[in-house]
């Protein structure tokens, strides 16, 4: 049982002040009022956003995992919007919206917390949720409810783990499955939110036979032992501790040739039991105990956004750890963005505000590991523009990784500016327009951040107030040779590239 399923079992009252009293503000809003019944009009919560001053209707919906919001019960907000004159709309749910609703809340603006953002949201800010009840008063709930919900808690938590009986005269155990689990939970130690699924123990085969040992040494003599051996060839003097079930699932590896090669190594092992002057060694077996050996535990676990598998060996350390893939629908839902990947790293970008990107960098399981905020593309064209002060022209950009490049191509003039991720221009310049020039060779300089035109033997700078520098090429061999190394050195006049963006 999660926080959702919490939550989908509570009473309509206990959720609908489990969002006023505790979700909300973490939103910034402050509740004006909790108007919930069933003529509500379409606001069940009245908010206030003090910061943008708006005034928000909440409608809440707790709802199975399998009913979905429809586009009637969004149509509702926005006439309850129209009732108590909000001018936003927000619905809060514990399950998801339909498709037509999530059109029809596009479409009127409407927005929305689903039931993977709201359990995001419970989790990260740790919102707490209680089933008792300081959140709905006594009389609105029956003895026979809270008490059938306190079952429910205590039996999640106090649930063993299932137990699996032996097969044979049992298992040993070189490591008990709690101390498996403990390391492998020390394996994932550095994730956030670790959840054990499941655990199998892989069992082997384990022979335990009695032995007597007869040879000749002044006289005939015997002595009798324990001898045995596992799966994993590993050799017994005495018979271990074994168990008759363990507290998780099992599976078996047999192999049909297993007994005969345990009978013919452990002849030879009792055959060095005899002491060395010994002659006419002769060894009689006696099945005494047929048994299993736990060979590893395989170790299931949710982490993050995904699962990951575990393979604990016999001795305790950690063989194999596999993560499943993320799933990019999932990361999607949860974290309602779009899901970029750019050089190895998993990147979800979305809404912050109007002006405003977030982007957020996720590790293996879907965590995050870095929030930050980033410039949106047309904020950084809006602001360039009214720096140069230029509505006309035609715009592009280039998304950096510490903010936006612009550039506005305006009466042959490319107004150029680099905007960091606080949405400020922190460098800037204005180049005329390559295609403005006839000349075969010409493009922008990187250093001196102008054009470059050359014509014949006559190198032309250009910049916004027009040629700033004419630079004849020398015409002798060595002049010529002495000038190319000159300019490969300073790159006064290369020709570094054609795209403008590239100079701020």
């Amino acid at each position: 049982m999660d926080e959702l399923d919490i939550l989908r079992s509570s009473d309509p009252e206990d959720f609908e002040k489990f969002v006023a009293e505790r979700v909300l503000p973490v939103l910034g809003l402050t509740v004006l009022s909790v108007t919930g019944s069933p003529n509500d009009a379409g606001c069940d919560i009245i908010a206030f956003d003090s910061k943008f001053g708006n005034k928000w209707c909440v409608q809440v919906k707790r709802y199975s995992e399998n009913k979905k919001v429809s586009a009637k019960e969004v149509k509702d907000v926005v006439l309850g919007m129209e009732h108590y004159r909000c001018n936003r709309g927000l619905i809060v749910t514990t399950s998801e919206l339909s498709g037509p609703a999530l059109k029809e809340s596009e479409d009127k603006g409407i927005d929305y917390i689903n039931g993977s953002r709201l359990l995001a949201m419970i989790r990260q800010y740790n919102i707490p949720i209680s089933l008792t009840s300081k959140l709905v008063s006594d009389d609105k709930r029956t003895d026979n409810s809270r008490r059938t919900r306190k079952e429910e808690m205590n039996e999640e938590e106090e649930k063993e783990p299932s137990s699996t009986k032996v097969k044979d005269d049992g298992a040993f155990l070189p490591i008990s499955v709690s101390e498996a689990v403990k390391i492998a939970k020390e394996k994932l130690s550095r994730y956030k939110e670790v959840k054990l699924v499941s655990v199998k123990a892989h069992l082997k085969r384990l022979y335990i036979f009695r032995v007597k040992v007869s040879y000749k040494l002044k006289g005939r003599r015997s002595q009798s032992l324990i001898l045995g051996m596992d799966g994993d060839g590993k050799v017994y003097e005495e018979v271990p501790t074994l168990v008759k079930s363990i507290s998780c699932e099992v599976e078996y590896e047999t192999d049909s040739e297993f007994y005969h090669n345990v009978r013919d190594k452990l002849t030879k092992e009792a055959e060095k039991q005899a002491p060395q002057e010994a002659t006419d060694i002769e060894v009689k077996m006696e099945s005494y105990k047929l048994a299993w050996v736990v060979s590893y535990y395989v170790l299931r676990f949710t982490v993050g956004l995904t699962k990951a598998e575990i393979i604990v060996d016999r001795q305790g350390k950690v063989k194999e750890t596999i993560f499943d893939p993320l799933d990019e629908r999932r990361v999607r839902e949860f974290f309602g963005g779009k899901v970029v990947k750019l050089n190895g790293e998993v990147k979800v970008v979305r809404e912050f505000d109007d002006k405003f990107l977030e982007e957020l960098t996720i590790n293996e399981v879907g965590e995050t590991v870095k929030s930050t905020k980033r410039v949106k593309p047309e904020y950084a064209v809006s602001i360039t523009r009214a720096f140069y002060r230029v509505q006309g022209g035609v715009s592009r950009f280039k998304e950096v990784s510490d903010g936006v490049k612009v550039d506005i191509l305006f009466n042959n003039y490319h107004y150029l500016a680099r905007v960091d991720n606080e949405g400020r221009i922190v460098d800037n310049v204005i180049v005329p327009d390559v295609n403005v020039y006839a000349s075969t060779e010409k493009g922008y300089n990187r250093k001196r951040r102008c054009l470059i035109v050359r014509e014949g033997d006559v190198i032309k700078v250009i910049d916004a107030s027009g040629v700033v520098e004419r630079k004849e090429i020398p015409k002798g061999i060595f002049s010529k040779l002495k000038f190319s190394v000159s300019n490969g050195i300073t790159s006064d006049y290369s020709i570094d590239t054609n795209d403008p963006l590239e100079l701020v």
